[in-house]
């Protein structure tokens, strides 16, 4: 049987080994087979723990145990002594008393050392063990604060809470039995302790219960002790009556072994109260045969599973050192690690500018177009810029960074088509006749003067800054944001300074390159302010759209068309024109049947853009212009002229700023920025300054130095239980 192996060599060794394990993983989320004794204050706690161990313990009106005491109880045939030390200090500082009275101070003063003075309590446990000759069976009890409820002059207000949160670290373990002290004389589940401990054990299966001061019972006391009647708690583990010593007989230092046959006499001389109650239920013995064996069933029952998770935390702690970068120490170590991280860096960036993204993205593209077509995609692409149009959030994460630059420039050739004037509307037809007028004088009237077309133009362009720029704006934040996310994808985030380094440097590159893309920029649009154009573009879409006027007039006199007029400048037209009628462009540009040519106001780059271009209204001329000045045949062709000749210009005029624009922007921001930037971050962190950029921090280093530790103490406690499988 269990009980005639308890004072074996093997049990009190395996005693020991648990002990010490349980001492080395103290500071672990290991835990190890241990028998807690819990209770509320001034229930008799010391007294059942020096019935045990023969020892005097610290005695006080207030809290006695103010930090947890481990109490190890050894029997021994030779010298008695006792070994004592708290767990800030090592084994070599354990202090050996040969006297036993002294256990009680060195207790006292430990604990101040640890709590401070006064009552205040700490989780910082004292090991005690007891080596006595008369010491029925090794045996091992932790003792815990008792419970107090209404704070004490100089303590925490929430010292209740304070020790609570305590007991719950020890008695929630399911490796943990407690042992509640309680007086006989109390309704047993109402006991603070008892109730704590149901919340982690509701079934009752590892708790037992000490009732002391049993001199003071009630009737029906031993019902009650077996987990019958009013006040009984049913307990697996049962319940044992104890006769502790009153206040008198420690005055009169009554030994423990008076003490036990005084217990003795006790329950023979109240015969009637306990005589159906089992002598396993009563008595100081008992009490500690029955922890022994509860205790080395515990110990052989759960110790191969706290074997197997020792191992099972050493596999993981050692990965998760591994994978703790190695502290870089010397320049050439740093330099090295830098390098590499460079390199990464530098072919993630030409990777995605070369449209080879990666995995996960081309998955996601392809989701998107099985989920709608590319024409579906893109109108929700530019649905989404349009929305908030100086920022990046509905890309954010995205590192397309050739697809999102290109739909970043198609979305500018949208807008600035947006901004130039629809010059065949009827507002810009009055527009037209408007500055003639203000030119009456200055030129023939069928012939408007330069300055005419130069006002009217540069009208045009005062609208092109904003959408120029704008495109810079988004251009430089979406670069920013990528080129950060790839440095912290590349760069180790352990190396928190130089990273910090480096995105400074990176921010830096990309406004000087904003910068310089909109001096360019604003260069290339102070050129424009001169009106000037040798692309062919411009004559042939000034004659074909008086070619097609042409075309219509001698339709409606039946004659036959006239050869193709090639000049770049026509003169001026005989078309029939009311002199109170505004042309009706809808009908005179319609594009000739059977030409190749397409008409500029249907071009399909224009479809979009310029539905309502040509519609066609019958406006009072009169009304157009001051009515002191009547409107002459030779204005009515001058200002369609005109806005033939701004229509065609400002289509070069468009094109031309559309593509340089876009080449200035990927020539300053990817050409001159992106892909050389690696450089810029190569300067700004010399060799000499990463040693200083890559030291370790501190949280990293307390962290490795943490899994060391822990590894280690592992790797103790296993090494000392193995031996006991």
């Amino acid at each position: 049987m269990l009980v005639d192996e308890l004072n074996t060599k093997e049990s009190s060794g395996l005693l020991s080994t648990v002990d010490r394990m349980r001492e080395i993983l103290h500071n672990e989320k290991i835990t190890l087979p241990e028998i807690v004794v819990v209770g509320d204050q001034s229930v008799g706690k010391s007294s059942v723990l020096e019935a045990i161990s023969g020892i005097q313990l610290p005695r006080a009106q207030n809290i006695c145990t103010r930090c947890p005491l481990e109490l190890r109880m050894k029997s021994t045939i030779a010298t008695e002594y006792a070994v004592i030390r708290s767990s800030k200090c090592s084994e070599n500082e354990a202090e050996t008393l040969y006297d036993m009275n002294e256990i009680s101070n060195v207790v006292t003063r430990l604990t101040k050392e640890i709590a401070g003075e006064g009552t205040n309590v700490s989780s910082t446990p004292i090991y005690l063990t007891v080596y006595k000759r008369n010491m029925a069976y090794d045996l091992t009890l932790i003792d815990l604060p008792g419970i107090t409820r209404n704070p004490l002059p100089g303590q925490p207000k929430d010292i209740h809470a304070q020790i609570l949160n305590l007991i719950n670290k020890y008695i929630e373990p399911s490796t943990a039995v407690v042992l509640h002290v309680i007086p006989a004389s109390v309704d047993f589940a109402t006991s603070e302790s008892m109730k704590l401990a149901k919340e982690y054990d509701p079934q009752c299966l590892r708790q037992l219960i000490t009732a002391t001061k049993i001199d003071k019972y009630d009737k029906g006391i031993a019902e009650k002790l077996l987990g019958r009647g009013p006040g009984a708690m049913q307990l697996k583990l049962g319940c044992i009556a104890v006769l502790n010593r009153n206040q008198d007989e420690i005055d009169q230092n009554i030994s423990f072994e008076e003490m036990k046959k005084r217990e003795a006499e006790f329950f023979i001389k109240h015969h009637e109260a306990f005589q159906y109650l089992p002598d396993e239920f009563k008595g100081i013995d008992q009490l500690v045969k029955k922890l022994a064996i509860i205790q080395q069933d515990r110990i052989r029952s759960t110790l191969p599973q706290v074997i197997e998770e020792l191992r099972k935390q050493i596999r993981e702690k050692t990965l998760e050192l591994r994978n703790i970068p190695i502290p870089m120490t010397t320049e050439q170590d740093c330099w090295m690690k830098f390098q590499s991280m460079i390199n990464a860096f530098r072919e993630s960036i030409r990777t995605k500018i070369n449209g080879d993204y990666d995995v996960s993205t081309r998955i996601n593209m392809i989701t998107v177009s099985n989920q709608a077509s590319s024409k579906i995609h893109d109108s929700m692409m530019l649905s989404s810029l349009k929305t908030n149009e100086n920022s990046i959030n509905s890309i954010s994460g995205d590192d397309r960074l050739a697809y999102h630059i290109y739909r970043f420039q198609r979305k500018f050739q949208d807008e600035l088509t947006k901004n130039f004037s629809d010059f065949f509307s009827s507002d810009y037809y009055k527009l037209v006749l408007q500055v003639i007028d203000d030119g009456a004088g200055v030129s023939l009237p069928n012939f408007p003067s330069y300055q005419i077309i130069e006002r009217l133009f540069h009208g045009e362009l005062q609208r092109l800054p904003r959408t120029c720029f704008t495109l810079i704006e988004r251009i430089r934040d979406y670069l920013k944001e990528s080129l950060l996310r790839i440095l912290h994808q590349t760069f180790d985030t352990q190396y928190i300074r130089l990273v910090e380094q480096l995105k400074d440097v990176i921010v830096k590159q990309i406004d000087m390159a904003a910068d310089q893309a909109t001096d360019r920029i604003q260069e290339i649009l102070d050129m424009e302010y001169r009106i000037f154009t040798i692309n062919n573009l411009y004559a042939d879409k000034v004659n074909e759209m008086k070619e097609r006027l042409n075309k219509k007039e001698k339709e409606q006199q039946g004659e036959a068309a006239p050869p193709a007029v090639t000049m770049a400048v026509v003169a001026p037209l005989t078309v029939q024109v009311d002199s109170l009628q505004k042309p009706d462009f809808k009908k005179l540009l319609k594009p000739i049947s059977g030409s190749k040519t397409e008409a500029l106001v249907s071009k399909p780059e224009d479809s979009t853009v310029k539905s309502e271009m040509l519609t066609s209204t019958s406006l009072n001329t009169s009304m157009m212009i001051p009515s002191s000045h009547k409107l002459t045949f030779n204005e009515s062709l001058a200002a369609v002229d005109i806005q033939i000749t701004l229509e065609s210009y400002c289509l070069v005029v468009r094109k031309r700023i559309i593509d340089i624009i876009s080449q200035i922007c990927y020539h300053q921001f990817i050409t001159k920025c992106a892909l050389v930037i690696d450089q810029a971050l190569t300067v700004a962190c010399p060799s000499s300054d990463l040693l200083r950029f890559m030291k370790e921090p501190a949280e990293q280093t307390s962290r490795r130095e943490h899994l060391i530790r822990t590894i280690k103490a592992y790797e103790d406690a296993l090494r000392l239980g193995q031996g006991y499988l």
